[in-house]
Parts: structure tokens; C-alpha cells; sequence
């Protein structure tokens, strides 16, 4: 492969890394040679010095030994031979410890511990033998002072002489046993003194018998003197023997330890010049990469100066030129290489053809930039621009008139601010299906907002106006209201048309009736009647309008007391379970209607499992703080197709295909009607729950009339116009009704000063409560106002200036609460 292939960085690495490489190896060849003469010099002095303290020290301990060991000999105390002994002991036991690993020095110590335990074996014996032999040599000096007193001083017959100087001369060879000190004069003394006793036993009178055995007697102690002598000179031997062992071992220790030294000394020897040569060689290998590494950085610094610095000087001027808007500017074609040198050449050919195209470019994109500004400032939507942080980088003038913002306002931060200076407020079903949201002002204004978003996290924001197509819109849900109107109208024409066939038919048989025939005709038309009732009653549920007489219930009394009937009405192969709090659950609704509604849905579900199944029936507190009471099963479920229209009125999913299509819409309408809300859960094959959700009530305190001043009450309902009246004069206020929107605005017409205005934001002929609750916020600066209704709006539709006046109020009207909302607004702190 040619080197000019081969790229500047890959040729500047190479002879870098060579360069660290060689200074690597010189380092580490120093750095291992150094330290591996520096340990090595350290190991040998450390170890020959230890060999030769070590061999001090065994010649120290041997020669203490050697004097040690003949000393016990001549010691008689046994406390001082105790003494001795356990110094040599601890002698021997220095010795051991440092013949360890050394197989001669271990056996040469170890036969010096056998001699020493046979020399202090032997010394005991020793001594006990010479106190006796010493005991009787005393005894037999007393014995010739006695004999030898007997010849010179008394008087005797030859006889008697005669026996005396035998035994003396008796006790004398006795003595001289004692005091022998060969085996030859032992054994000579001892034939002496058996002779001369039994001469003397042959011709002795007793005494002199008597005299004799007294001389046997006290030659013998634990043993005869003969014995006692014999076993002194074998003992004697035997030391001598230990003693000889003793030494002999020293001398053997003395000379391995010599050899020791020597060695030690040869060791060191070798290794200093094994070292000198080590260093040597080191050197000359350091020399030769030293060398090498010049050689390299020498080529490295000549290559750089004058072929990397000379090439990119070229090039800096050439772009330098560039820059300058010299577009004529070229690099001479004389390098043809493929490293960063020649890859900078080609690049900057390239980048002189970019920067041709992109003067090219730039003249494209000013055209198109003033196309998109004059699109951006006449465009009838509000469009806005926003980073990823939110701040808002661009704004065309259409979205301040959109937005009617007042000329003075202050430039907006973001989106939010922006619609915070503007009139408009989130509707309440703000988030459509299309995913955009509807702001509305009190003007009736409304705008869609579209958000699309950036890839880098910013976006764009369009405002538009929609207020006529929302009124179109209006108008089409007007005619589907219409149209489901004249379908529930035919149906019920048609079940009405059939009640009263059966009525008029009844009622013409009636008349030419006997009595017992009248009797079932009568019961026909009251059947008739009931099913005419519970129609009605079904279609005032759907409609929200049923009659209701709500009171404090406490749910889980009124589930233990269905119990009984919900496992009557259920099939025998479903089982009931109930699930509720240890304590009561209170909540403002018709127990009556909340029975039906609990029963309808008990049956719907023990119609939906084909089998054997279960439903549980469970009452808890939402997250929301509302009060969920869920009817779930485990039968058959419902596809998404058919929940849509669960609650649709005449709409049935029977797979025979009967009942009357309003279980559920009746339902749905009796818990909305309570100030309520219903949700289903299902999924095919996965069961259904039907969870109804109803605002809890606390505990019902009397309350004093601590108000006073003029009410307006304003609602279509009778019953909870009438509710909302007692609560107020409960409270202190004189209270003035009214029970349509027109009446309402005629009130507040004529009152000079209400305190206090109370409406329903639902009227008659699809009026808003809105509008007069903001006339009478404009019309008396101090009147404070309340909004009612089931469904409460997200937002409140009243200028920002007057909120503090302002409270809301769910229905149905409870005085408690409607006491908390007048106390807030009467003292926001």
C-alpha cells in the first residue's frame, strides 16, 4: 500500500504511538531492571545477613550448650540443676526454631535434645547412688574408729583380738569398695570381703556374728555397695557418653553453620554480577530505542513542517479568499493524495461549489420569504409561533383582532397570556374529537384554537373565528333534537295507541259484561293504566323532567335493605355480593327513584350472563370526592358499536330483540336529574359496569339566621325554586321568586337593589341564566350573585372584574352548602 494512501491522522498516529511505544519500553525496561537489582540486592542482603546472624547465633547457642551441658555434672542442688536444665532446654528450643527447614541442622539438634535428655535422666540417679554410697562409707568410718578403739584400749584374749582385727580388716575392704573407681577393684574388693567374712563366720563366737551382720547391714541400702558401686561407674559412663554426643553435635552445628555463612557469601556474590550484567544489557537496549525515537521524531517534524503547515497555509488563504467573496478563488490541482490534506482540497472545491449554489439559494429563499410574509400578515386566521419553551416568536396582526385585544396590552410571553388579555374563556366541551379547542367570549364570540407542533418541540398556533358555523352547528343539533323528538313521538303514539285499544275495547265488553266478567275487564284497563304510567314516568326520566323529592339517604342502609329483593329478582345461577363502607354514606337524592334505578340495572346485568355468573354491587368515594356506586357483572359484555348508544332512548341490544330501549336512558336521566353523572365500562366477553356517580352531602346542622336583605330566586322548576326560597328565608332574606327568564329579568327590573340574585343557568325556551346574572352584576355594583344547575360549567361566563361577587352552586340546592358559597362572598378570607 502506497504511504501517500495512508491519512495524515493515521501517519501522525503511527509515529506518535511508535515514539510512546519506545518511551513505554525505555521506561518500563528501566523501571523493571532497576527495581528487579533493587529487590534482588535487597533480598540477598536481607538474606545473607540473616543467614549469617542465624549462623551466629546456632554457633552462640551450640557453644552455650557445650559448657552448659558438663556443668550439671558437678551441680548437687536439685534447685540448681532445675535451674540449668531449663536454660539448656531453652537453648535447645532456640536451636529448633531456627533448624527449621534445614533437614541436617534438624537432626544435628534433635540428637543433641536426645543426649541432653539422657544426661538429665542420668544426673538424678547419679546423685541418689553417690548419697548412699557416701552414707555408707560415714557408717563404715564409724565402724573402724569402733573396731580400732576395741584393739587399743580393752583388754582381750587372743581370740578376741584375733576376731576384732578381722573385723576391722572387713570394714575396711568394705571402704574400699566404696571408693574404687574401676570395675577390676570393684569385683577384687568384693572376692577380699567375702573371704575375710567367712573366715571370720567360722570360728565366730555370736558377738562377733553380730559384729558381722551389723557390717552387712550397713553396706546395704536400697542396693548392696558392690551394686551401688557398679551402677555409679556405669552411670558415670553414660554421661560421659551424652556429654560426648554433646559436643559432637556442637561441632557439627558449628560446621553447617560455617557452610551457611559461606554459601551466603557465594549467593551474593553471584548476584552482584548478575546485576552489573542485567544494567549493562539494559543500557545498551535503552541506547538503541533512544536512538530509534529520534530517528522518528526527527521524520514526524519534517513531515509536518513541510507538507501538513506548508498545505494548510494554501488552503487558509484560499478560504480566506472565499470568504472575502472572491468566487474565482482556486487551489492548484498538484496534490493527489487521499489523506486530510487532499480531502481538504476536494473540500474545499466543494465547499466554492456550495457557495455558489448557495448565492443561488439565498436568492431562492428571499423570494420565498416574502411570499410567506405577505402570506403570514394577510392570512385570515391568527397564526402564532412558540418555541419549545413556550415564548411565543412570532405573531401576525389578524391574531390581536381575532382575539380582541385593547391596543394598550402588554406584550405576551406565551400562549396563555395571550388568551388571559383577550375576553375569550375554555368552553366546556373544549377538547374535540379533531383534537382543537373552543375559547367563547361573553359577546357570544367563539374561536378554534390548532396547535401543530414542531419536530423540535416549538409549534404552531392557529385562531379561528367559528361563530357562525357553531350557530349552523346549533341549528343541525336543533333538527337531530327534532327528529329524535318525532321518534320518540311515534313510538310512544304507538304503545298510547295500544294502551287505549286495550282501554276502549275493555270498556265496550265492559258493557254487556256479566259481573264476572267485569271483574277481569277491570283488571284489564288497570293494567292498562299501570303500563300507561310507568311509560310516562320512563319518558319524564329520559326527558330529566321526572318528578323527584330528594333527601338526605344514606346509600348503604338503603342497598342492605334491597338486598332481599335483588337476589328475588335475579336469576338462581347469579350470585349478589355487596361491598360498601363500615359507616353511612350520605347523599341528596330520591331513595325511590335511586331503588328503581339500582333494581333496572341489577336485572340488565342478570340478563347479560348466559350462565352461571356474578355481580357485585360496591359503593366507595371517587378520587372526584364523589360518591360511586358500580353495578358490575361478568357476562357478555358490549362491543364499542353498541356502548355507543347505551343510553339512547328505544335503543335495546336483547338478543330476542325485546324490552323498551329507555332501562338505561331512565337511569341516565335520574342521575343527571341528581346533580349527577353516569359512566359504562364494558368489553366483549369481559362483563359491564355501570358506575353512577352522585355528590355526597355532609352532615345537616341548623343553621341561624345570621343575613338579612332582598333575594331574587329564578328557576323553571318549581321544586327547586321552592327549595331555594326556604333555604334563603332560613337564612335571614326576605326572597322574591321568579319562575321563567322573562319574569326573572322583570324582577330585576323593578327591585331597586337586590342583595342577592340566585338562577338557574338552564331556562325556559333555552334561555341562559348567564345573561341575567351579568345585568344584575352591572346594573348594582354591591348585588352578589349565584349560579345553579346539575351540570356546572369549567369556566364562569362573567367579566374578570366582578369574580369576587360571584359563586356557584350545584344542584340540587342544599342550604349547608348554599350558606358556605354566601359566607365566601361575603368574606373571601
Amino acid at each position: 500500500m502506497r504511504l501517500s494512501r495512508l491519512s495524515i491522522r493515521t501517519r501522525l498516529f503511527f509515529a506518535i504511538s511508535l515514539l510512546s511505544v519506545v518511551a513505554a519500553v525505555i521506561g518500563v525496561i528501566a523501571f523493571y531492571t532497576l527495581a528487579r537489582a533493587d529487590r534482588q540486592i535487597e533480598l540477598l542482603h536481607s538474606v545473607s545477613l540473616a543467614e549469617v546472624s542465624r549462623a551466629l547465633e546456632l554457633s552462640q547457642s551450640t557453644a552455650t550448650l557445650s559448657k552448659s551441658a558438663p556443668f550439671l555434672l558437678s551441680l548437687n542442688p536439685p534447685f540448681g540443676i532445675s535451674t540449668e536444665t531449663d536454660e539448656i532446654y531453652a537453648a535447645i528450643a532456640r536451636l529448633e526454631d531456627m533448624a527449621q527447614g534445614d533437614a541436617d541442622l534438624t537432626l544435628s539438634v534433635a540428637r543433641m535434645r536426645a543426649a541432653v535428655d539422657d544426661l538429665v535422666e542420668i544426673i538424678p540417679q547419679q546423685n541418689r547412688i553417690n548419697r548412699n554410697i557416701d552414707a555408707i562409707d560415714q557408717a563404715l568410718e564409724v565402724l573402724l574408729r569402733r573396731y580400732r578403739q576395741w584393739t587399743t584400749t580393752r583388754v582381750a584374749t587372743a581370740y578376741q583380738r584375733q576376731a576384732w582385727a578381722g573385723l576391722q580388716q572387713l570394714a575396711m575392704e568394705a571402704v574400699g569398695t566404696a571408693r574404687a573407681n574401676t570395675l577390676i577393684s570393684i569385683g577384687e574388693f568384693r572376692q577380699r570381703y567375702t573371704k575375710i567374712r567367712a573366715d571370720i563366720l567360722a570360728v565366730a563366737t555370736p558377738v562377733v556374728a553380730d559384729n558381722v551382720q551389723e557390717i552387712d547391714r550397713t553396706i546395704t541400702r536400697d542396693d548392696t555397695l558392690f551394686n551401688l558401686v557398679y551402677r555409679n561407674l556405669a552411670i558415670s559412663l553414660d554421661a560421659e557418653n551424652a556429654l560426648f554426643r554433646i559436643r559432637t553435635e556442637a561441632e557439627r552445628i558449628n560446621q553447617l553453620a560455617a557452610q551457611k555463612v559461606t554459601a551466603a557469601r557465594q549467593r551474593l556474590e553471584a548476584s552482584q554480577a548478575d546485576t552489573r550484567a542485567r544494567l549493562a544489557l539494559a543500557q545498551w537496549v535503552m541506547l538503541a530505542l533512544m536512538a530509534i525515537s529520534l530517528v522518528v521524531a526527527v521524520v514526524t517534524a519534517v513531515f509536518v513542517s513541510r507538507y501538513v503547515v506548508m498545505n494548510l497555509h494554501r488552503i487558509a488563504q484560499a478560504m480566506r479568499r472565499l470568504a472575502a467573496g472572491d468566487r474565482a478563488t482556486r487551489l492548484e490541482r498538484r496534490l493527489e493524495s487521499d489523506d486530510e490534506i487532499g480531502q481538504l482540497f476536494s473540500a474545499f472545491r466543494i465547499f466554492r461549489a456550495n457557495a455558489l449554489r448557495l448565492d443561488r439559494n439565498s436568492r431562492l429563499i428571499r423570494r420565498q420569504n416574502t411570499l410567506f410574509s405577505r402570506v403570514f400578515e394577510n392570512i385570515t386566521d391568527g397564526v402564532v409561533i412558540t418555541a419549545a419553551s413556550g415564548r411565543i416568536l412570532a405573531q401576525n396582526r389578524r391574531t390581536g383582532d381575532l382575539l380582541r385585544l385593547p391596543e394598550t396590552v402588554t406584550a405576551p410571553e406565551t400562549v396563555d397570556d395571550l388568551l388571559a388579555q383577550s375576553p375569550f374563556s375554555l368552553r366546556e366541551t373544549a377538547v374535540t374529537a379533531a383534537g382543537y379547542l373552543e375559547y367563547e367570549s361573553a359577546a357570544g364570540h367563539v374561536l378554534e384554537l390548532r396547535r401543530s407542533p414542531f419536530p423540535d418541540g416549538g409549534a404552531v398556533w392557529l385562531f379561528s373565528e367559528v361563530t357562525e358555523r357553531r350557530l349552523v352547528d346549533a341549528r343541525l343539533a336543533e333538527i337531530q333534537r327534532v327528529e329524535t323528538l318525532g321518534k320518540v313521538t311515534g313510538e310512544v303514539a304507538h304503545d298510547f295507541g295500544n294502551i287505549l285499544s286495550t282501554i276502549s275495547g275493555n270498556l265496550h265488553l265492559l258493557e254487556s259484561a256479566d259481573a264476572g266478567a267485569a271483574t277481569g275487564l277491570r283488571a284489564r284497563i288497570e293494567d292498562a293504566v299501570d303500563l300507561g304510567v310507568t311509560l310516562t314516568e320512563r319518558l319524564l326520566a329520559f326527558a330529566r323532567k321526572q318528578h323527584l323529592e330528594p333527601q338526605r339517604t344514606d346509600i348503604v342502609d338503603l342497598l342492605g335493605a334491597m338486598r332481599d329483593l335483588l337476589e328475588i329478582a335475579l336469576p338462581e345461577n347469579v350470585a349478589l355480593s355487596v361491598t360498601t363502607p363500615k359507616g353511612p354514606v350520605w347523599a341528596m337524592i330520591d331513595p325511590g327513584q335511586l331503588e328503581s334505578a339500582i333494581l333496572n340495572l341489577c336485572v340488565n346485568a342478570g340478563q347479560a350472563i348466559s350462565g352461571a355468573g356474578h355481580i357485585e354491587i360496591s359503593v366507595q368515594m371517587a378520587d372526584t370526592g364523589d360518591i360511586a356506586l358500580a353495578v358490575a357483572d361478568d357476562g357478555h359484555g358490549m362491543p364499542a358499536e353498541i356502548l355507543r348508544y347505551a343510553t339512547e332512548p328505544f335503543f335495546t341490544a336483547r338478543r330476542d330483540g325485546g324490552g323498551t330501549g329507555l332501562g338505561l336512558s331512565m337511569v341516565d336521566g335520574f342521575v343527571h336529574q341528581s346533580g349527577g353523572r353516569l359512566h359504562i365500562a364494558s368489553e366483549p366477553d369481559a362483563g359491564t359496569t355501570v358506575t353512577l356517580f352522585f355528590p355526597p352531602v355532609a352532615d345537616v346542622r341548623p343553621l341561624p339566621a345570621r343575613h338579612a336583605g332582598h333575594a331574587v330566586v329564578i328557576d323553571d322548576d318549581p321544586k327547586t325554586l321552592n327549595a331555594a326560597s326556604t333555604a334563603l328565608r332560613s337564612l335571614g332574606f326576605h326572597v322574591t321568586t321568579a319562575s321563567d327568564f322573562a319574569s326573572g329579568q322583570a324582577r330585576l327590573g323593578v327591585l331597586p337593589h337586590p342583595d342577592l340574585v340566585l338562577s338557574d343557568l338552564k331556562l325556559d325556551a333555552q334561555h341562559s341564566g348567564w345573561d341575567l346574572i351579568r345585568q344584575a352584576l352591572a346594573s348594582h355594583p354591591k348585588t352578589l350573585a349565584i349560579a345553579m344547575s346539575t351540570q356546572l360549567p369549567a369556566t364562569d361566563n362573567i367579566p374578570p372584574a366582578d369574580a369576587h361577587r360571584f359563586g356557584r352552586l350545584a344542584k340540587p340546592v342544599d342550604a349547608q352548602v348554599l350558606a358556605q358559597v354566601l359566607d365566601t362572598l361575603l368574606d373571601p378570607d
